[in-house]
């Protein structure tokens, strides 16, 4: 995960070259004040089946599959992260452990001599600097993750 601000030009230039051969989504914190709205947005911006639960649990599902969705990377910008759950804070915790979970799986290749099997795929989420009112400690500096 990365904390960032989102004018500065090495995120843009970061997030640009994700969408290089990847998928960049942006979403609007203003749009998800609340969890519904939140899983409104985000199954509708990732185009979710049908099937989606609406719940943590579903989303770590959906996005950790994404298979109507094919790409070589993805990156979810959130822009005015401040507003994310702005009604129901209690919300955040869960957010940023679902998103960083979903990362993290992400990152091991499936090996497994299946048809299934695939390398690690980039799957980042880019927050602005709104996400500092939030429990910043799972999220990352980008200077320190760019280096890498």
């Amino acid at each position: 995960m990365i904390k960032a601000d989102l004018e500065d030009a090495t995120v843009r230039s970061y997030v640009q070259d994700a969408g290089d051969s990847g998928v960049v989504v942006e979403l609007q914190g203003g749009e998800a004040r609340t969890l519904d709205s939140f899983f409104s947005m985000i199954s509708s911006r990732l185009d979710f089946p049908e099937y989606f639960g609406r719940n943590w649990p579903a989303l770590k599902d959906c996005l950790t599959d994404l298979e109507w969705l094919p790409a070589d990377s993805y990156c979810l910008v959130f822009r005015n992260s401040d507003l994310l759950f702005a009604d129901e804070p209690i919300e955040r915790r869960a957010f940023l452990d679902t998103v960083k979970l979903s990362a993290e799986e992400w990152a091991a290749p499936v090996e497994l001599g299946e048809w299934w099997d695939r390398p690690a795929i980039p799957f980042h989420v880019v927050l602005d600097p709104g996400i500092a009112d939030w429990d910043a400690d799972q999220a990352v500096e980008v200077g320190q993750l760019l280096a890498h």
